[in-house]
């Protein structure tokens, strides 16, 4: 908990930006191939990196059916939302988790 009290002041925020900066993360080979694609017709600007680099992330849905007991569990990290199909309907299964909640 102190770790995100800290993530979250101003001026932790700015120097982990000045960080980025200096040192900026390595960037996965499907990302490169994306980005590549895209500055076939034009130059991309910084903050267009800076920008692609904030929709990079993780997340994971899992289910497990208990035949058993006829049960159906599902977890998620991140903010993939999970949802099954009942009669037709989209039934949510999960909450997103985000940085805000």
């Amino acid at each position: 908990m102190n770790v995100d009290v800290e993530l979250k002041k101003q001026e932790t925020q700015k120097y982990l930006q000045g960080l980025r900066k200096e040192v900026p993360p390595n960037k996965s080979p499907l990302l490169k191939i994306l980005e590549q694609g895209s500055k076939n017709n034009e130059e991309k600007k910084d903050d267009d990196e800076d920008n692609s680099m904030e929709c990079v992330g993780c997340t994971a849905n899992v289910v497990y059916f208990d035949e058993k007991n006829k049960k159906i569990f599902a977890v998620n990290a991140g903010d993939s939302r999970c949802t099954m199909g009942k009669a037709g309907k989209a039934v949510e299964m999960s909450i997103d988790h985000k940085p805000e909640s």
